[in-house]
């Protein structure tokens, strides 16, 4: 396809997902036969939103041989050989013999010499010059002096970059045919004018130029995307995200997208994030495969991703290990600065494991499955999802919130308690009583003006008795009633400055602003992680109190920053553990814990995540999303997608419910849409009066309710696109579900999956 037209196709797709272009209200979900079909309805199931099929995937052989590699490591599954010409390695995946290493040559003939050393090379740094210049080379490099030794099991190396006159030593093990990269920043030497910055451990392992092969790379972005092989093109920029997030303390507050512009820090939908500290690479589906994981030193590190064109004609994945960044700097009160070179590297242990895969499971659902073996054995999931006869449905009710006044702002009441009451029976009454309900604004001074560190009901919704009334009557039909808190992050109206303020390297306040002119709240700040910590062990105390007995967390689970107030630093990775530490203590006064959108290290925690994503970042280069988290955690941990009626409630999007395991998601009021206009909630959901919705949600809810009411607590084992928007999802127990995305019907054994429907077999 001509890249102008594909970039053009991209941009129409961002629209849709950015909610520029929505669907109107009335434009109500029909499932049934006689469905009316939108002409853009099925147009986009061939773009990045969705995985192709792998059609006629060539056998790949070995383009990489062992001459003038010596053996130095081996176990049952793996032989490791070594070249100290350009110190690099060669990995035999003792399975199939396939030969894993970086570059096929040591110069080829469209690289330089700095980058023919990366490409081959163990180890490669970013570094900073005397003029704050980031540059790169490698351990392959002339003036590099390596020694190493072999011990057993692992080989101990140590480097000295005479020019840099930096040096460090690193490890690298082979344990039960797992190859593990470890680095202890106390062994790194910073003895000139040069500056660390980043390290790179075997960062073109498994490299491809062009599409010289069939294959991609696997990137944990949003629920998982692919970056298949192709010829080189000139992409703006690689992907490269923080792990777990941004780190707000010190990170750019913006990214560049690959539409060649700067991503609006106004999108209707949120950037995705890098949840999982994983990435990977395919040689050939179901043929070789490599996964890594980043096992220590993750809050200090990102996912780098190259497709061919970027700096070099190869695509290359790995992870970068930050040691420096640089950060602005102000020079003036009016906002002015300059950049400058963190000044003290962070500490931390960098470990990276990589797994080397063949035939069945060399693929991203062979990834998905061992990763989840990987955390059960860690214990991070060590237990099942609710089973229940009917799928529960998330309904998030706005309670309260500020109103702008002419001469001074007022508390609106949204929903009542008898409103909720009313809206519950209704649900009911359709017979949706599995319900996890989470009240919004439920605190004094509703969603935007409730104080942080205070505890208190907003009275206009009724006293605390009626609220707790309803929370028993979800409990006793089968749900669970979740009580909301947003301790991360607040408004001019609901924080403490000097008290709870979170501080960058700069010293200034964290500030998310949004550029937006005509929206009221443009500006919030992150809350100091000791003060999160703090006031959430305070609240849960007080919720067992009060007979409150499940909390809904927002923003915790996915932003992890540092607190750089010079009297009082806390690190990204001491953030971390703050938080981890706290989780015990808020979950022994709760019975349940729901998080929104966490990151890993959080999931043991989580009676259920909400807002699980659902579509990757949809850059120019990424060719395919995948239900990688998803594959992870089903069977596990209830999981819902982002609400249905901020964009994602087309018949489409219903089956993408059905296919990723997700269920359906809402947040709705009381209160019609234009009466809302002066409150910022209004800013953010633009469409919530239950009124609009109530049909919408209960079409929905039968529709995924017939599918996956059959597959409850079940984990799905493997995942198959047939042709391009057929899908094939297989459970525990032989039972499968066929997706159907297209405009015509599609037979499958023997029996017909209509236009924009689905079957159950077993």
């Amino acid at each position: 396809m001509n890249r102008k037209l594909l970039i053009l196709m991209e941009m129409f797709f961002l629209c849709i997902l950015s909610g520029l272009i929505f669907p109107q209200i009335s434009d109500k979900l029909e499932f049934q036969d006689d469905t009316v079909l939108e002409k853009n309805e099925i147009s986009n199931i061939g773009s990045n939103r969705y995985t192709k099929p792998e059609n006629s995937v060539h056998f790949v052989t070995n383009k990489l041989d062992l001459n003038g590699y010596e053996k130095i490591l081996e176990d049952d599954y793996v032989e490791i050989y070594y070249k100290d010409k350009n110190a690099s390695i060669r990995i035999v995946n003792k399975n199939n013999n396939y030969i894993w290493g970086g570059l096929p040559s040591e110069k080829p003939s469209d690289m330089n010499t700095t980058w023919s050393g990366i490409g081959n090379s163990l180890v490669s740094i970013d570094y900073f010059d005397k003029a704050g210049i980031e540059r790169k080379t490698s351990i392959a490099a002339n003036d590099v002096v390596r020694d190493y030794r072999i011990l057993e099991d692992k080989v101990l190396f140590s480097i000295i970059f005479e020019r840099l006159k930096i040096s460090f030593d690193f490890s690298m093990k082979l344990e039960k045919g797992t190859l593990i990269f470890n680095l202890d920043s106390e062994s790194i030497r910073e003895e000139g004018d040069y500056m660390l910055a980043a390290i790179y451990f075997f960062p073109f392992l498994g490299t491809v130029r062009g599409d010289e092969i069939e294959g991609y790379m696997f990137i944990p972005d949003g629920p998982g995307a692919l970056i298949r092989f192709d010829e080189p093109f000139k992409y703006l920029s690689p992907f490269e995200k923080r792990i777990y997030g941004k780190d707000y303390a010190i990170d750019h507050l913006y990214e560049v997208n690959d539409l060649r512009v700067s991503r609006p820090n106004d999108f209707a939908t949120e950037e995705k994030t890098v949840l999982m500290p994983i990435f990977g690479m395919v040689h050939g589906p179901k043929q070789n495969a490599f996964f890594a994981q980043v096992t220590q030193g993750e809050e200090y590190a990102s996912i780098l991703a190259t497709p061919a064109g970027i700096l070099t004609n190869y695509n290359w994945v790995s992870a970068k290990f930050i040691y420096r960044q640089k950060y602005l700097q102000p020079t003036s009160r009016s906002g002015g600065g300059v950049q400058v070179v963190q000044p003290n590297k962070n500490e931390f242990m960098a470990e990276i494991r990589y797994y080397f895969l063949s035939d069945e499971d060399a693929d991203y659902v062979g990834m998905a499955k061992l990763y989840r073996n990987i955390l059960e054995v860690e214990g991070i999931l060590n237990s099942s999802e609710r089973i229940d006869s009917q799928i529960p449905l998330h309904i998030s009710i706005l309670g309260s919130d500020l109103e702008k006044g002419f001469i001074s702002n007022n508390v609106k009441r949204i929903t009542s308690a008898k409103q909720m009451e009313d809206i519950l029976q209704d649900l009911c009454s359709y017979g949706i009583y599995n319900l996890t309900l989470v009240l919004k604004g439920w605190q004094k001074g509703g969603i935007n003006g409730s104080k942080i560190s205070e505890f208190n009901f907003e009275k206009l919704l009724g006293d605390k008795e009626e609220i707790l009334a309803i929370s028993d009557l979800v409990e006793k039909n089968g749900g669970r009633f979740y009580f909301y808190e947003n301790p991360v992050s607040a408004t001019e109206f609901q924080i403490d400055f000097r008290q709870d303020g979170a501080h960058s390297l700069s010293q200034d306040l964290i500030k998310l602003q949004r550029d937006n002119e005509y929206i009221w709240i443009k500006d919030r700040y992150l809350v100091r992680i000791d003060k999160v910590v703090e006031y959430l062990e305070k609240k849960a105390t007080l919720y067992i109190v009060n007979n409150m007995k499940n909390m809904a967390i927002d923003e915790l689970g996915s932003k992890l920053y540092a607190e750089n107030q010079r009297r009082s630093i806390v690190t990204r990775s001491e953030a971390k553990k703050m938080i981890d530490n706290s989780m015990p203590n808020i979950l022994k006064d709760l019975e349940n814990l729901a998080i929104f959108t966490p990151n890993q290290y959080l999931w043991k925690y989580s009676s259920e995540i909400f807002h699980i994503p659902m579509v990757n970042s949809q850059y120019i280069y990424e060719t395919d999303t995948v239900p990688f988290i998803q594959i992870v955690l089903k069977g596990k941990i209830d999981y819902y997608a982002p609400y249905s009626n901020m964009g994602f409630y087309s018949p489409t999007d219903v089956l993408k419910l059905i296919e990723y395991g997700a269920y359906p998601s809402f947040i709705i009021s009381a209160t019609k849409n234009d009466e809302l206009k002066y409150t910022p909630v209004a800013d953010n959901y633009y469409s919530t009066n239950y009124e609009d919705w109530v049909d919408i949600i209960i079409d929905t809810y039968n529709t995924v309710n017939e599918a996956l009411s059959k597959v409850e607590g079940k984990q799905i084992m493997n995942r198959t696109v047939l042709e391009e928007g057929i899908i094939k999802v297989d459970y525990e127990g032989n039972i499968s579900i066929i997706l159907n995305y297209t405009s015509y019907d599609y037979f499958f054994e023997g029996q017909v999956v209509k236009s924009l429907d689905f079957l159950i077999f077993s």
